[in-house]
């Protein structure tokens, strides 16, 4: 089995993410790109999701967790979100439009973060 070394005394660093506030000109017209999806997590259920895997992610950080405890629950947490999302989208909750719509917004939405995690593994 190989061994990896690694220096310890330098960690790497990293970019701290703030909630950013946009007044409500910019809020409305950011609205209106994604209007399915903001819909959808405005639900009471994908609320109460997004609060509790904010919470579980918080845990990662919290040094008095165990982080395979907590990567296990997030884990389980998403597996249950997205089998819930794929019955309901079997289920006929949403129309053809309404599901071609959301995967439209969706890939728009992702774009970015596909461009910056394509070119973070480049830079490797």
């Amino acid at each position: 089995m190989t061994e990896f070394e690694t220096d310890d005394s330098n960690p790497p660093p990293y970019i701290p993410v703030h909630p950013v506030e946009l007044d409500n000109v910019e809020r409305q017209e950011r609205k209106h790109q994604v209007p399915l999806l903001d819909q959808e997590l405005q639900k009471l259920q994908a609320k109460a999701f997004l609060c509790t895997l904010a919470a579980a992610l918080n845990d990662i950080a919290d040094e008095k967790k165990c982080t395979k405890c907590t990567v296990e629950n997030i884990s389980t947490l998403l597996t249950g979100h997205v089998r819930d999302f794929r019955a309901a989208k079997r289920g006929g909750m949403w129309s053809k439009e309404d599901k071609k719509a959301l995967k439209a917004e969706m890939k728009v939405l992702l774009k970015p973060v596909k461009k910056d995690v394509k070119s973070l593994w480049k830079a490797r």
